[in-house]
């Protein structure tokens, strides 16, 4: 029988935990909306956009100068090009997302752990969101590493 209350306790435990998790979801999403939700919608000033459209203008002047297999080679890429980007950037939402949570999650532990000093768990308040910090500079890196790598594409002409 002891092993079943201690079942049952469990399984309080982890309902009640989740239910906290779930109402502090909810009240951060309206926060992370500010922010995160930015890198999204549209932005006035795309630079990478403007780039693509520079190259597609580019490609469509050699019209009649390259073969319509090497124009469509050239469309096709850079709609790759761009599609990837689009990943890039909802890669960065979403770790922007996981970030913003976890630094919830942190601050309020860290509000109830002034409240009830007796209930602090022995770990440094900086470690708890180092994998989702990471996690988003790392989406920022990846973006700036492949705009610059597509930036320094060129087109070589061999007759």
């Amino acid at each position: 029988m002891k092993p079943f209350s201690l079942l049952c306790t469990l399984f309080l435990v982890i309902a009640c935990s989740s239910a906290d998790v779930a109402e502090l979801n909810k009240s951060t999403n309206i926060r992370q909306g500010e922010h995160c939700g930015t890198y999204l919608a549209p932005q006035t000033k795309d630079y990478f956009n403007d780039f693509i459209s520079l190259q597609l203008q580019q490609v469509n002047a050699l019209k009649g100068k390259i073969t319509n297999d090497n124009l469509n080679e050239l469309h096709n890429a850079l709609y790759q090009f761009e599609a990837h980007w689009l990943a890039l950037k909802e890669e960065r939402y979403d770790a922007c997302q996981r970030y913003a949570n976890c630094t919830e999650l942190e601050l309020q532990y860290n509000n109830k752990r002034v409240q009830h000093p007796r209930d602090w768990i022995a770990s440094s308040q900086h470690l708890m969101c180092q994998k989702s910090s990471f996690e988003y500079a790392i989406s920022r890196i990846k973006m700036v590493a492949f705009y610059t790598d597509v930036e320094r594409l060129e087109l070589i002409r061999q007759e």
